[in-house]
């Protein structure tokens, strides 16, 4: 397996809430690198500001994989979903996740469809947001064929506030329903830990979906700062069903950035 940590790109504003180290790209890829990580996890709000160009060059320099391309922060910052009832902001969502899917392109890696997806609204018909968000996904799916990216969705807790496919086994049914070869899941321990019955089972269950792995504790601090996951076996799980490609960190900086990257690798690094 790789190992990868998440940081946001110059679009993403800094905020105490995003997931990601957050400093201009060339300081974070460098200290990524002398870390030891494997790859950088780019968290992004509009992608098509990014200058891919630049970011090109610091993955040779500092010799990094780019290993996902996240849309967390297209909702978290401007509240873009693919669900949604109004056509300018599904519009602009399904641009966002064009966009994206234009970086990942040049790296030859993945985007995730997290929260991006939307959810269901009480003023909202529930058939509505579903056919809307199913509707988006598959167009996105389909443009991502085309530039041989993976589009992976993934299963969000519903303490976040999301209740439209929680648990990795509704990941998974909705992998079949979109039925294209490049939609896949991906999983995040502290989703799984929140939502899922039994996480370890669900790794097993989900070992032909899942194609990308997030580590965090369930309180989104870094791994081993709570104690609430078991990542060595977490870890040996993803082994036994022979998964090999990244697991990146994603998690709130506390106590503070420097801290969470590297006590991440410390604790994880070993594991791997």
């Amino acid at each position: 397996m790789k190992f990868a940590y998440q940081i946001s790109t110059p679009d993403v504003n800094p905020a105490p809430n995003v997931t990601a180290y957050q400093s201009d790209l060339e300081t974070s890829m460098r200290r990524l690198s002398e870390v030891g990580y494997d790859g950088a996890e780019l968290m992004v709000c509009n992608p098509a500001a990014i200058d891919v160009a630049h970011l090109e060059r610091l993955a040779q320099r500092y010799n990094l994989g780019i290993a996902m391309v996240c849309t967390g922060e297209v909702y978290g910052q401007d509240l873009l979903t693919l669900s949604s009832i109004d056509d300018a902001v599904r519009n602009e969502a399904i641009a966002r996740g064009r966009a994206a899917i234009d970086v990942a392109g040049v790296f030859g890696t993945q985007i995730n469809i997290g929260r991006l997806r939307g959810r269901y609204l009480p003023e909202v018909d529930r058939k509505t947001t579903y056919d809307r968000a199913f509707e988006a996904m598959c167009e996105l799916s389909d443009y991502a064929a085309a530039k041989k990216v993976i589009v992976a969705l993934e299963p969000v807790n519903s303490r976040s506030g999301m209740n439209f496919i929680n648990t990795t086994q509704e990941g998974m049914e909705m992998v079949d329903k979109i039925g294209r070869d490049n939609y896949k899941i991906m999983i995040d321990s502290a989703h799984m830990i929140i939502e899922d019955l039994d996480i370890l089972a669900s790794i097993r269950e989900s070992k032909d979906y899942f194609t990308y792995v997030h580590l965090t504790e369930e309180d989104r601090k870094y791994p081993g700062a709570s104690g609430t996951i078991d990542f060595a076996a977490f870890i040996n799980t993803l082994k036994e069903v022979g998964y090999d490609g990244y697991v990146s960190v994603e998690v709130l900086q506390l106590p503070d950035q420097e801290t969470a990257l590297l006590k991440s690798y410390e604790f994880i690094k070993p594991l791997l």
